[in-house]
């Protein structure tokens, strides 16, 4: 038989203190002190946050009655109430009192006490209930705390039939650390301070997006790969790209409720990325050195030169016209030209010589720098060409009226096709944009079958950062991190570093452009082919012309044929 008790029997007769009541007294004293006295000059600022169920428990208000007779100039609030009027000092200790609330209703208490503007996720909080009737309840008592990103939660559960009061901690389900008296509680609470986050694995979106993150295959690189990195470093946890579940949403979203936006500083956009478009044909490149009204002024000079010699034969007996391209037309060596020939023929040399030398020089930049149509530049430009702009979300352009004429609503593996084919304009993030039209890597990889530029003009305007979800267990590391990063100038230094390496890429391509391969002389390749066979067909013509009878035969004099 198990020996009376006599403690418990004058605790239940009121003439003593019940241990139960001093365990549970002595766990909060042990929390708020720990790791320093919570009364010293540094914990300025901070507050006591009270939560009280509705109802009378007479144990949990005593305890609350010698709880703040321990501690009373602690600041304290009430906290069943809203506060998001005004500026409001952090609480470093919740202490609610649910008595006899379910797991469901103490979840849902923490939610309304997150909305208020003092709420902090990293403080300690502390849950104090009476004893449980299932085990599955206590469990999701302490799910509460993993569901609302705490860390340094602990349950307090009176047992009224044993007269004993258990400090309770777990972090993953299954797993039940308790302590009965003070004396057991500092080694727990130190185990599970949120000093660093082992075992916590911050799960991040996969999204490329230059100098931000590019992920190639095994290789990862970028702004926020760096400070991810410097995260799981500093704290100790594990970082995972991956689609779900996440903790950080690397865009930020203002629209979300349940997120918290940190910026970086810096701004980007959507531009618009537009194929090249070849230039049609061979006869627009051997008509594109002049313009119409160049074109006009050597037909007229050619006429002129025609009427000359045909309306005033006596003053210009030769072909000015084939003298000025093919030199002196006299047969005898005395011969001579009128004068008012000769100088009408000097100034046709020296016009064709500088008409000549210009058309060569234009054609030339014409093949070197560009086989394609000038660029647009502006939204307006894309807006009255014949280039279909592909999205597959109306949002993207829906405040850009000029362009829903043109604008085709298509599904992502339609969209992609026509990023390959290079037959729609697109919007991606202006800095995907400078790295697809500059990276000839980039666009190899992913498969794009013809060259594209982006326009000078972008959409939208936005700042860059991430979105960090409310409850995640990493919110306050990584505010605190993102400031310290601001501070350094590590978002600047990283940034410049990868847009020194865009700018080499742009150098790379524009030097090797000055230089003329192959395959930029293609079309003048196919130019001279195409004089080189009409050469030998008249050299055909010329022998087989030799070659026929007598009868049929004719005799070149000069230049004009006469048929005998």
């Amino acid at each position: 038989m198990a020996p009376f008790d006599w403690g418990l029997f004058l605790a239940h007769l009121g003439l003593a203190a019940s241990p139960a009541m001093n365990a549970a007294f002595e766990s909060l004293e042990f929390i708020t002190t720990y790791p320093s006295t919570a009364e010293l000059p540094e914990a300025v600022g901070h507050e006591l946050c009270i939560s009280q169920a509705p109802g009378h428990d007479h144990f949990w208000r005593d305890v609350l009655d010698r709880y703040l007779l321990r501690f009373p100039l602690f600041p304290r609030v009430l906290s069943n109430t809203k506060h998001n009027a005004g500026p409001q000092h952090q609480c470093s200790l919740y202490l609610l009192l649910e008595p006899d609330s379910q797991p469901r209703q103490v979840f849902l208490r923490l939610q309304f006490l997150s909305v208020n503007g003092n709420w902090n996720q990293a403080a300690r909080f502390v849950v104090a209930i009476n004893a449980l009737r299932f085990t599955r309840d206590l469990s999701n008592h302490l799910q509460n705390f993993e569901l609302m990103g705490i860390r340094n939660g602990m349950l307090l559960m009176c047992a009224p039939h044993v007269n004993r009061t258990f400090a309770m901690f777990s972090r993953a389900i299954g797993q039940l650390d308790y302590a009965m008296t003070v004396e057991d509680l500092p080694p727990l609470v130190e185990r599970y301070s949120d000093r660093h986050l082992e075992g916590v694995t911050v799960g991040v979106t996969n999204r490329f997006e230059f100098p931000l993150l590019m992920i190639d295959g095994q290789r990862i690189g970028g702004m926020y790969y760096k400070f991810l990195m410097l995260f799981a470093r500093k704290y100790r946890c594990q970082v995972a790209f991956q689609v779900q579940p996440v903790h950080l949403v690397l865009t930020l979203n203002n629209r979300e409720s349940l997120a918290k936006p940190l910026a970086i500083g810096s701004f980007t956009g959507d531009c618009v990325i537009v194929p090249e478009r070849a230039k049609d044909g061979l006869l627009y490149f051997l008509l594109s050195p002049f313009s119409a009204s160049v074109w006009c002024i050597c037909g007229v000079l050619i006429l002129v030169a025609v009427l000359l010699n045909w309306k005033y034969a006596r003053c210009f007996p030769n072909n000015i016209l084939l003298t000025v391209l093919f030199g002196d037309q006299q047969e005898g060596e005395d011969s001579a030209y009128p004068r008012l020939e000769d100088r009408v023929i000097f100034v046709g040399v020296v016009m064709l010589f500088f008409l000549s030398e210009s058309y060569l020089a234009k054609l030339l930049s014409t093949f070197i720098a560009s086989l394609n149509e000038p660029h647009l530049k502006t939204l307006a430009d894309l807006a009255h060409s014949d280039i279909p702009l592909s999205v597959t979300n109306f949002d993207q352009i829906e405040s850009y009226e000029q362009l829903h004429h043109n604008l085709e609503i298509v599904e992502e593996d339609e969209h992609a096709e026509h990023m390959r084919r290079g037959s729609h304009a697109f919007m991606v993030e202006c800095g995907n944009a400078e790295l697809m039209v500059h990276s000839k890597a980039f666009r190899q990889s992913n498969g794009f079958e013809v060259p594209h530029y982006a326009l000078q003009e972008f959409t939208g305007w936005r700042m860059n950062g991430f979105a960090l979800s409310k409850y995640a267990p990493i919110a306050t590391q990584m505010v605190e991190l993102t400031g310290l990063v601001a501070q350094a100038g590590l978002w600047v230094h990283w940034k410049n570093h990868y847009l020194r390496q865009l700018n080499n890429m742009r150098h790379h391509m524009f030097t090797s452009r000055e230089t003329l391969h192959l395959e930029d002389l293609l079309s003048l390749q196919y130019l001279l082919f195409g004089g080189y066979a009409l050469a030998v067909v008249a050299f055909v013509a010329e022998l087989a012309v030799h070659y026929i009878p007598k009868s049929n035969s004719v005799r070149w004099i000069g230049r004009n044929i006469i048929a005998k």
